[in-house]
């Protein structure tokens, strides 16, 4: 039997994209809406990797937040002319604008630390020792 080739590149992206471990790809991985687990449950993988790191998923957030809310108000403003309904538009944009933050500041989390991973592999002194007791059924098969 032929051992697993390792992931590619971008897996840690597409990982965080999906919400998961970006490194392992587990889920469990929030502790609530906005936050994170200080490391995954699984692979032990700490999410914070120096002080000040979540200002990468500040800036994920709000690259997001502009991609979805120019998407709504260009294309409303298309769908829609010449009678464009402004108020409709508005609102709509209150609501993406007020709600996309606090509900997709964790998933831009997740997505920050995939994005870092792939250009920035994880390091050994970046997991977390295993507390007594805990076993990693994986660790057979390497």
């Amino acid at each position: 039997m032929s051992p697993t080739p390792p992931p590619g590149r971008i897996t840690p992206l597409l990982r965080g994209l999906a919400g998961r471990c970006p490194n392992c790809g587990s889920r469990g991985v929030f502790k609530g809406i906005a936050d994170l687990q200080e490391h995954c449950p699984t692979c032990r993988f700490s999410f914070v990797r120096e002080e000040g790191y979540w200002v990468g998923a500040m800036t994920v957030i709000m690259a997001l937040i502009l991609v979805v809310f120019g998407t709504f108000f260009v294309g409303g403003m298309l769908l829609t002319w010449p009678d464009v309904p402004w108020t409709g538009l508005l609102i709509g944009g209150l609501i993406i604008n007020g709600l996309l933050p606090v509900f997709g500041y964790g998933w831009s989390k997740t997505i920050w630390v995939g994005l870092h991973l792939t250009f920035d592999p994880a390091r050994a002194e970046e997991f977390r020792p295993a507390p007594d007791g805990w076993s990693d059924e994986r660790s057979d098969e390497t």
